[in-house]
């Protein structure tokens, strides 16, 4: 072997334990440093292999003769080293062998790490030969190692983003699964009682006189009788179906294949004798009685929305009952004589040009200057002031009337940019649409005429939509949102976290930006999970591709922890509140945030 080594790399050897070096810039047969081992027996060669590993220094090259006596000859040598390191190259040097080519390939496999070099054989021949194997086996080293790395990396994301998943979709203080979760396994739910012909039921329960608890005997008892209520629910219902904590005192439980009303009936009472023995907190014990609202799919609800609405309902109704529940019936409904009266005036304030748009405007973080505004529908009410959104616009959705909304909206957002452009003003403006909006055929066609008629650039209009909105139908919703997007407007994902969360239907839609909801950014400067919950957000949508803006900022301390996390752009109280057009400009002209002042073309 010694003479095999001198004959195959040069006169003298580097003793020293530094590790191959090979300029590449600059390659050649001779400019190559070996480290190299001798062993004149198999079993010490699987030896030396072996320990080379556990140290990390694992043999890139093995020179190996077929006859090795005494001992276990080549061939099983190098059977048990690839059993070592499957990775070495190995080169048979022999002139004889006792085994044919056949056998030898029937032994070891048909593979690229095995050539055959018969002697004699030319040393300069040899010498290329190593410098190509070690640096082949470098090459296929350095891309296992970047394989293991990307592994690591997605390994890491995908256990990021279930935990992000989790914080989201459940409960801090009980555990349960929370009101998004509900929305999310209540579409499911549906899903497959449509495809199974079945029914499930669909229970709200409240504490009855549970603001008592909190008022009496502290926040931290209340938090601990939840907790308590929480774990009994789990255990009494977490089998069979799922529970959930809506927020505050609210709960839900969903139950799959109920088969009747009877059925149903005992599980309602079934539920309220879980609340009879006492929950303790300490030395307190504390006696508390659940109203619990009943509706069953598909009796009382076809969707989600008319489900949801209808327990809410029935809930309400429970609480002036002795019995405790109830199950929806058609005659607990919301149009009652005052809502109808509101109903028919939003219908002429619509017509009559009665409404408002307010404006609030978006901060980009990045250079600090305003890159557009949300336009908000107001509605001051002739006798009662300022009907607030979340009263008629609702109103406007149950009854169907929220097209017509979103029309003058459509048509007025546009007339007010060409006001602003003349003055010098460039602005982009978003528009929100609802689940019936998205889902409008119409809506490519309206849009691309509004647009027409005040020269209005698509790219200056933006469209915010809640994931609900998107979830009521995701096909016809995906393919409607991508006819206006190849148009030049683009979408973003409003009050992202508080709906469905689906990363399967993002990657699929054509959207820019998620807005994360106010929900999360109000609290951040005292408390953390949500700083969690909106950093995580923020770099999810980064790694998604997509743009990131929190709403809801109102202080400073939110406003300098978003720009540390890298968050795109921001709105809230802290900027402006949302105010009506003239005094967006007022503002503009005094406000330390910067804005674009040249007109689009």
């Amino acid at each position: 072997m010694d003479a095999i080594e001198q004959q195959l790399f040069a006169d003298e050897q580097d003793e020293s334990d530094e590790a191959p070096k090979t300029d590449y810039n600059h390659p050649g047969i001779y400019d190559v440093e070996y480290e190299i081992d001798s062993a004149y027996q198999g079993e010490d060669a699987v030896t030396m292999v072996a320990e080379a590993n556990a140290q990390a220094r694992p043999y890139a090259l093995i020179f190996m003769d077929v006859r090795m006596p005494p001992g276990i000859d080549g061939i099983e040598t190098i059977y048990r080293i690839w059993a070592e390191n499957p990775n070495v190259e190995v080169v048979i040097c022999t002139a004889y062998s006792d085994y044919s080519f056949e056998e030898i390939l029937q032994k070891l496999g048909t593979t690229d790490r095995l050539l055959f070099l018969n002697k004699p054989f030319d040393s300069i021949v040899v010498k290329q030969m190593a410098l190509s194997l070690t640096r082949k086996w470098t090459l296929h080293e350095e891309a296992r190692q970047h394989v293991r790395r990307l592994k690591t990396e997605i390994d890491q994301r995908r256990e990021s983003e279930t935990r992000l998943n989790h914080m989201i979709n459940h409960d801090d203080l009980t555990g349960l699964a929370n009101r998004n979760q509900l929305q999310i396994e209540l579409a499911k739910a549906i899903e497959e009682a449509r495809r199974q012909n079945t029914r499930f039921a669909l229970f709200f329960v409240d504490l009855d006189r549970f603001k008592e608890v909190n008022d009496t005997l502290g926040y931290q008892n209340g938090d601990k009788l939840l907790a308590k209520v929480a774990s009994r629910l789990q255990a009494t219902f977490g089998e069979i179906g799922t529970v959930f904590r809506q927020g505050g005192d609210e709960f839900a439980i969903l139950l799959p294949r109920i088969t009747s009303m009877a059925q149903t009936s005992k599980i309602a009472h079934h539920l309220q004798r879980v609340f009879e023995p006492h929950f303790d907190l300490g030395d307190l014990s504390i006696e508390i009685h659940p109203s619990i609202g009943i509706v069953i799919y598909p009796d009382h609800g076809c969707n989600m929305d008319m489900l949801m609405r209808h327990a809410d309902m029935t809930l309400i109704s429970a609480k002036s009952t002795e019995q405790g529940f109830r199950f929806y019936r058609d005659n607990m409904n919301l149009f009652t004589p005052q809502r109808l009266l509101l109903l028919s005036e939003l219908r002429r304030a619509i017509s009559s040009d009665e409404l408002m748009l307010y404006f609030q405007p978006k901060i980009n973080l990045v250079d600090g200057c305003v890159e557009g505004v949300e336009a908000l529908t107001r509605w001051p009410h002739p006798s009662h002031g300022f009907i607030p959104p979340s009263e008629f616009i609702p109103l406007a959705e149950r009854c169907g009337i929220i097209r017509h909304l979103t029309a003058w909206v459509l048509k007025e957002v546009p007339r007010q940019w060409r006001l602003w452009n003349d003055q010098g003003i460039d602005l982009a403006v978003s528009i929100n649409l609802t689940a019936q909006d998205v889902l409008d055929p119409q809506l490519p066609s309206k849009v691309r005429d509004v647009l027409t008629e005040y020269q209005m650039p698509p790219s200056r209009l933006g469209f915010e939509v809640s994931e609900r909105g998107v979830m009521e139908d995701p096909a016809q919703a995906i393919q409607s949102l991508l006819t206006i997007s190849q148009m030049g407007i683009s979408i973003s994902i409003d009050n992202f976290g508080t709906g469905y969360s689906s990363l399967a239907y993002l990657k699929t839609m054509p959207v820019s930006q998620i807005k994360i909801d106010q929900s999360f950014v109000e609290e951040m400067g005292h408390n953390l999970n949500d700083i969690a919950i909106v950093r995580s957000m923020i770099d999810l949508g980064h790694n998604l591709g997509l743009k990131v803006m929190a709403e809801g900022v109102s202080s400073r301390e939110s406003y300098n922890m978003l720009k540390e996390f890298g968050c795109d752009a921001m709105q809230g109280a802290y900027v402006n509140h949302p105010v009506p057009a003239g005094e967006l400009l007022l503002w503009l002209e005094s406000s330390e945030w910067m804005v674009a002042t040249t007109a689009a073309e």
